[in-house]
């Protein structure tokens, strides 16, 4: 259907989605799209369990593929202990177990940044199918060796595994360390692993301290006491049939093995080298490339997903050799139906499962959970998708995680489809969808060639220059790239090095931490938002220079010269008719603008993270994570009000008013904004004068409002 016709079509103060199918229960998982699956296991009664950190859910896969919820309601939060899992919220389900009860354990990932978490272990009893918390106080931090596991920190929270006696093993990412929760005691105790120290993400009482053992992260104790071995940033568990625990210590590019009867801990692969190599020799000679999901079978085999090896590999129990069961080591969108020595896969990252038989289920980060058969090998989708059906109407497509959102002078809408790793665009007339750049392949490559060629890891916004030519914020490869006028692709700033560096020289020799937000100003010059709180601009000259931040996160500075403020996440610019560039602050929860004179303002926001009603004086509001930001033709500011699933708009009067949205959930086409659910609404853009499109980011959807003036 016409994207313009839905415009003309729809009431003021009403809404609709122009783009994006959003997620379904009881349709085949194989046609369903879904966010990023995580970990996977396999019931007694043949179904498969998934997590999904993007969908906010755990899925069901039942034996004739249909897929169902299994767990949450798709809103990233964590309530509902004491209910039935459908009825409960999740936040970012990471990695599943199950107990010789057929008990379900899964994560709940938790990281500092934009993407916080409550670092908590849940269970969800298989006879009852009720939730429960049984690891984690919801804090992060390192305390609670010696006390009960409810009232336990944890850094991050990412793999687990129960063994056989019940007793319940968390990996500690962050603090490189496995905890284990005794089974009939309920107390936490440190297993293995010195603890060790991340200097970015400590704060306050827990700053780091020197000594032994205190670092970023380590290699060392191969033949000695697993509690006085070092690991690298563990992040998944596996038990062998012989009861042994199997340890990815991701950080050292290793597997190793706890032997559970006399502690002792050594590796079973891996050289240390990020490298995929070494297929058809000893596993002990090879090496793997930032190892994550691990899973040993019923015979012992071992297989193991990497992140940058694009390769899904296994040792055999037998004779320790190791080769490659799916994968080509190149990124990409794998086909249906190839040998898997054809079919290319995405980075894998947690969840793989190995049947006796030898059909292997893994997640793959392309959005899909895909099956290598174990009597023909080869590859064919679960769930997820067989394509992201571009060339078809758009609101057919199947997006992943939109972020950000712009039009172009023809009136084309452009959208950072992030999971998908595209970026993707929307013919206004015909309402068909399409890619501009990217290829669902997570890397960083294609410079000089096709756009549509190349690797982006998570673009989180784009702009159009005056030229005409797409600019794309390839966050996670920490640069900013262009899309020339023949359609080729280009960095114009960013090394990739993930630092904060470089200005007053060239921008390609420029480091960037993670650019989230990208315009071009009414001077047609490019400015970055980027999340070392700062945000700089490019000159005509191609030399970089700041122009708000100083490096240092925070909220201050107001009445003064921009450059001399500290700001956090600039995740949304735009600029009004009088040349003020306005942000929104995801980390300080607040909208600020720097006019033509170079100070800034903060208009929205009192630097607490909140709700406040409707009514509120902007100013003195707290907001919760806000990530989208439009400036209306009339000079009227709108907002998204992220994890308050709300747009929002700065009154004439000052104050807060609700244009869309409320409660959390995925609800309201064809009625009226204001009665409609969103789901962590992200990036807007104005098309036309009263138009307001919206990123409504864990839906899947592009949405669309008519605004009331």
């Amino acid at each position: 259907m016409s994207t313009v016709r839905i415009f003309n079509d729809l009431a003021p103060g009403h809404i609709a989605t122009i783009a994006g199918v959003g997620y379904s229960d009881g349709v085949p998982g194989k046609e369903a799209d879904i966010g990023w699956p995580m970990g996977v296991v396999r019931r007694a009664d043949g179904d498969l369990l998934f997590a999904d950190i993007r969908a906010q859910r755990i899925w069901r896969l039942d034996g004739e593929g249909i897929l169902h919820t299994f767990a949450g309601d798709g809103v990233a939060a964590t309530q509902g202990d004491g209910v039935p899992a459908r009825e409960a919220r999740l936040h970012s389900p990471h990695d599943l177990c199950l107990d010789s009860q057929g008990n379900l354990f899964f994560s709940q990932l938790g990281a500092r940044g934009p993407d916080e978490g409550p670092n908590i272990i849940r269970r969800i009893d298989a006879v009852t199918g009720l939730i429960t918390t049984v690891a984690g106080s919801g804090r992060t931090g390192r305390g609670g060796e010696g006390l009960p596991a409810l009232e336990a920190e944890f850094d991050t929270t990412t793999g687990i595994a129960v063994d056989g006696a019940g007793h319940l093993y968390i990996c500690g990412k962050w603090d490189s360390t496995i905890r284990k929760v005794d089974a009939q005691t309920g107390l936490m105790s440190l297993f293995a692993g010195q603890t060790t120290r991340h200097y970015l993400l400590e704060e306050g009482c827990r700053r780091p301290y020197s000594g032994g053992a205190y670092s970023l992260a380590g290699f060392h104790g191969d033949g000695g006491p697993a509690n006085e071995a070092a690991f690298g940033f563990p992040e998944h568990l596996a038990f062998g049939p012989q009861g042994d625990l199997y340890v990815c210590d991701n950080g050292n590019n290793r597997i190793r093995k706890i032997d559970m009867r006399s502690g002792l801990v050594t590796t079973v692969l891996g050289t240390g080298a990020a490298a995929s190599s070494g297929d058809g020799g000893p596993a002990s000679e090879a090496s793997v490339n930032v190892p994550d999901a691990i899973f040993v079978d019923v015979h012992g085999h071992l297989y193991v997903s990497e992140v940058w090896g694009y390769r899904l590999r296994k040792v055999d129990g037998n004779t320790g050799l190791i080769s490659t069961v799916a994968g080509t080591g190149v990124p990409g969108f794998g086909g249906e139906d190839e040998p898997v020595v054809e079919s290319p896969c995405n980075a894998l990252e947690a969840g793989v499962w190995a049947d006796a038989d030898g059909t292997v289920v893994y997640s793959d980060s392309s959005g899909r959970l895909r099956q290598v058969d174990g009597a023909t090998g080869r590859v064919r989708t679960l769930a997820g998708g067989t394509s992201i059906h571009d060339g078809g109407p758009a609101n057919k497509a199947f997006l992943n995680c939109p972020w950000g959102i712009c039009t172009g002078p023809d009136g084309r809408i452009y959208v950072a489809d992030m999971q998908h790793d595209r970026i993707r665009v929307i013919e206004p007339e015909s309402g068909v969808i399409g890619t501009v750049a990217g290829t669902c392949g997570r890397g960083y490559g294609g410079d000089g060639g096709p756009a549509t060629g190349a690797y982006l890891v998570h673009p989180y916004d784009m702009t159009v220059d005056g030229a005409g030519r797409l600019v794309v914020a390839d966050s996670l490869n920490g640069r900013i790239r262009r899309v020339e006028e023949d359609g080729t692709i280009q960095t114009i700033a960013g090394t990739g090095q993930g630092a904060d560096r470089g200005d007053g020289g060239p921008a390609r020799n420029a480091s960037l931490v993670a650019p989230h937000a990208v315009v071009c100003g009414p001077d047609g010059l490019i400015y970055i938002g980027d999340a070392a709180g700062r945000i700089r601009r490019i000159g005509g000259d191609g030399i970089i220079r700041t122009v708000a931040g100083t490096g240092i996160q925070g909220w201050s500075g107001d009445g003064g010269l921009a450059t001399e403020a500290r700001i956090g996440t600039p995740s949304a610019l735009c600029f009004d008719g009088e040349g003020g560039l306005f942000f929104a602050d995801l980390t300080q929860h607040v909208i600020r603008r720097i006019g033509a004179n170079g100070r800034i303002e903060t208009l929205a926001g009192c630097g607490q993270a909140g709700f406040s009603h409707d009514g509120t004086s902007a100013r003195a509001a707290q907001l919760h994570r806000p990530l989208g930001l439009a400036v209306g033709p009339d000079g009227a500011v709108y907002f998204s009000d992220g994890r308050n699933n709300r747009v929002r708009r700065i009154a004439v009067d000052g104050t807060l008013q609700t244009v869309a949205g409320g409660e959390g959930g995925d609800a309201g086409d064809g009625g009226a904004a204001v009665r409609a659910r969103l789901n962590e609404p992200h990036g807007l853009c104005f098309w036309g004068r009263d138009i307001l499109l919206v990123c409504d980011h864990y839906n899947n959807r592009v949405r669309v409002l008519r605004l009331r003036h």
